[in-house]
């Protein structure tokens, strides 16, 4: 079964009081059920989060994360996303209807807590074993 992807826009904290546009690819595949993958393409040297579907369905209703990934509501119809690293924090801004809409075409595929039933065990436990 193919995935869903989405192109969100996002803004990036660029400095003190200035913003960088950018044009965010969320995506989703089955196989993987419960990860998000936030691809920022050439803009940002092709840099790739991936985060939990949890994580994001909770950060629309209220502040949600650990480690790395925090998202929370923000005002007027916008959702912060805080992503950490070595480098530091990259702090984003984005329309919250946009990460739901993106999130709803997920369940849509997978509904939530049946994600285990669509993972391959024995090919998981195959790769582990031949490592």
């Amino acid at each position: 079964m193919d995935g869903v992807c989405m192109r969100v826009p996002m803004r990036l904290l660029d400095g003190v009081a200035s913003w960088r546009e950018l044009d965010v690819e969320c995506g989703y595949q089955p196989e993987d059920p419960y990860a998000l993958r936030l691809d920022f393409g050439a803009a940002e040297l092709g840099a790739v989060w991936l985060l939990s579907r949890e994580t994001l369905a909770a950060g629309l209703r209220g502040p949600a994360g650990d480690g790395d990934v925090h998202i929370a509501p923000g005002d007027g119809g916008d959702a912060f996303i805080a992503l950490g690293g070595g480098a530091g924090v990259a702090l984003l801004t984005t329309p919250a209807d946009a990460l739901a809409r993106f999130l709803s075409m997920t369940h849509e595929l997978v509904p939530a807590g049946t994600e285990a039933s669509r993972i391959d065990w024995d090919r998981c436990i195959k790769e582990f074993l031949s490592i």
